[in-house]
C-alpha cells in the first residue's frame, strides 16, 4: 500500500505521514488530560509522545501502520493524529483509527475533512472495499463524530480491550464499504464545503 509522501490536503487541513520532526509539534497538541481519556495510552511527558512517534514509524517501517499528523491550514499547527491500521492487501481493507485531536478544534470541520480525505483516498485512490472505525462504547462524543461521517454501527465487541484503569472497554465498531462511500462522499462534501 503507498501513501504519497506529501501527504493529503483540503480545504482546512493537510494530512502529512508521521515522522520524527514532528515530535515537539504533536506533544504541545497533546497535553490536553481528557484527549486521552479513551485511548489506550496516556502521553503526560515529552518522552511518552517521543515513544508514541517512534512506535508509529515502527510499526510503518513494517508496512503495518501508516501514521499521519493533521496539521490546521488556519493556524499552520499539528493538531492531533490518526493512522491507517489493519492493513489487508488480500481483503482490500482497513481501519482509520488511533485519532485524536487537540481540544480547540474539537467540533470544527477538522475532523470530518480529515475523515474525508483519508476516506476518499481509501475508495478512490487504493480501491478499497471497507474501511472501519471502532471507539470506547463509552466515549459517546466519538461516536456522534463518526456517525456524522456517515459510517455504519455494526455492533459491539464485548470486553474487547482492558482500559488503563483495568476495566473491561466494549468497543463499537463502524464501516464504510465500497458501496456506501459514494453517497457518503457527497454527504460529507456537503456538509464540508456547501458555501
Amino acid at each position: 500500500m503507498i501513501v504519497s509522501l506529501y501527504g493529503l490536503e483540503g480545504e482546512f487541513v493537510k494530512l502529512a505521514v508521521m515522522n520524527s520532526s514532528h515530535t515537539k509539534e504533536l506533544f504541545n497538541a497533546a497535553k490536553d488530560a481528557s484527549i486521552w481519556r479513551h485511548l489506550p495510552k496516556t502521553i503526560q511527558v515529552f518522552d511518552d509522545m517521543q515513544l508514541f512517534v517512534n512506535e508509529a514509524i515502527e510499526k510503518m517501517e513494517t508496512g503495518t501502520e501508516i501514521p499521519f499528523v493533521i496539521i490546521d491550514k488556519q493556524s499552520d499547527e499539528i493538531v492531533g493524529s490518526t493512522r491507517f491500521l489493519d492493513i489487508s492487501n488480500f481483503t482490500r481493507s482497513l481501519e482509520i483509527g488511533w485519532t485524536w485531536l487537540t481540544p480547540h478544534v474539537w467540533g470544527t470541520k477538522v475532523n470530518m475533512e480529515c475523515k474525508y480525505l483519508l476516506l476518499k483516498y481509501c475508495f478512490e485512490k487504493l480501491n478499497l472495499i471497507r474501511v472501519q472505525l471502532k471507539t470506547d462504547e463509552q466515549n459517546i462524543r466519538s461516536q456522534k463524530a463518526i456517525e456524522r461521517i456517515g459510517c455504519k454501527k455494526e455492533g459491539i465487541l464485548r470486553n474487547h480491550m482492558i482500559r488503563k484503569d483495568g476495566t473491561y472497554r466494549n468497543s463499537v465498531i463502524y464501516s464504510i464499504i465500497e458501496n456506501d462511500w459514494i453517497s457518503v462522499k457527497h454527504q460529507l462534501e456537503n456538509t464540508l464545503y456547501r458555501k
